[in-house]
């Protein structure tokens, strides 16, 4: 079968993370890794067995080597590599969130039909097979009709708070709910099947202007509810509970789960565990794979109007809360 070729726009610490599982790809090789100078890009490229390193990511878009590209950078600067990406003909899964704001996100979007070329975010918890067998207990009516949802994503960053930082610079586009938030808002998202009708939030702010802690309840067709936390400020336990008409699922570590628990009204409480790797990001790379050898332009796991959906609420929340990023429309 053939595999298609990735290059990596970035040999930044996220890139350490996803080369643990890499070598476990089905459908893709990796062939090509850029840096800003090409040092870095050959240091990375030595270090993890990459054949080519550019010392830009003008090389890469170039590259003849290269048929999707991951974009691995900081997500003010995700929209602008995509689209040069994808204007040279490459297909992009983008890591998320997608980018600052949802204009960025349509232009993505547009850019990507312009070009023919496939576009996906990298939501790495919709391909873990852990979540996938847990949609599918919920689809069976494990829980019955799911009618609310809880999670939490949090740390305490201590005496480790820097405003210079990308967790904390605004002009890096900072925050709890774009780094944190955006994995419960569309996992709920996902199990509840819509845009919701009505959203509430709180937000606590820093003094540079991002937010360290946003609160955010939101009411889906239907009546469901879900309510989600992310911070940086509080240590948390990283989980999701959903409740349904006849029962309930824990989920511990969600965004990166190895088991669930299906408490089943009248039932033996029933542990569903799934052995994982060191950083399972390689899911997501062979499910792009897939679409793209059978010609698909966006993934039926996380179609793109589902991320241009996210991406608008996280603007919203944080408009409403003042907070805005330079680089964003209007700014």
């Amino acid at each position: 079968m053939k595999k298609i070729r990735l290059g990596i726009v970035s040999a930044g610490a996220i890139v350490a993370r996803v080369m643990k599982d890499m070598h476990l790809l089905k459908n893709v090789e990796i062939t090509a890794i850029a840096a800003r100078d090409l040092e870095r890009a050959q240091a990375a490229a030595a270090e993890y067995g990459i054949p080519h390193a550019y010392g830009s990511y003008q090389e890469l878009a170039e590259s003849a080597e290269v048929d999707l590209a991951y974009i691995a950078t900081p997500h003010p600067f995700h929209a602008e590599q995509a689209m040069l990406m994808m204007r040279h003909g490459k297909h992009v899964i983008c890591e998320k969130p997608m980018a600052i704001d949802h204009h960025q996100v349509q232009q993505m979007i547009d850019c990507a039909r312009e070009n023919h070329v496939f576009l996906m975010e990298a939501m790495w918890t919709r391909f873990q097979p852990c979540v996938q067998a847990l949609l599918q207990q919920i689809r069976e009516g494990a829980i019955g009709q799911v009618q609310n949802v809880f999670a939490e994503f949090s740390w305490s960053c201590g005496g480790s708070y820097d405003p210079t930082g990308r967790l904390f610079n605004p002009a890096l586009a900072g925050g709890a709910l774009l780094d944190l938030g955006v994995y419960p808002l569309l996992f709920c998202m996902q199990l509840l099947g819509s845009e919701p009708e009505k959203v509430q939030s709180l937000c606590r702010s820093t003094p540079e202007g991002v937010d360290i802690n946003t609160s955010v309840q939101m009411q889906f067709p239907g009546g469901a509810i879900a309510q989600f936390f992310c911070g940086m400020d509080a240590c948390g336990a990283d989980h999701m509970h959903i409740y349904g008409t006849e029962g309930h699922i824990a989920l511990e570590g969600f965004w990166k789960p190895k088991a669930f628990t299906v408490y089943a009204e009248g039932k033996e409480a029933q542990v569903c565990t799934f052995p994982q790797e060191t950083e399972p990001y390689h899911y997501e790379f062979d499910h792009a794979a897939e679409c793209i050898l059978q010609g698909l332009k966006e993934s039926p796991v996380i179609p793109l109007a589902e991320s241009l959906k996210a991406a608008k609420l996280c603007t919203e929340i944080r408009h409403e809360h003042g907070i805005r990023y330079p680089g964003e429309a209007g700014e």
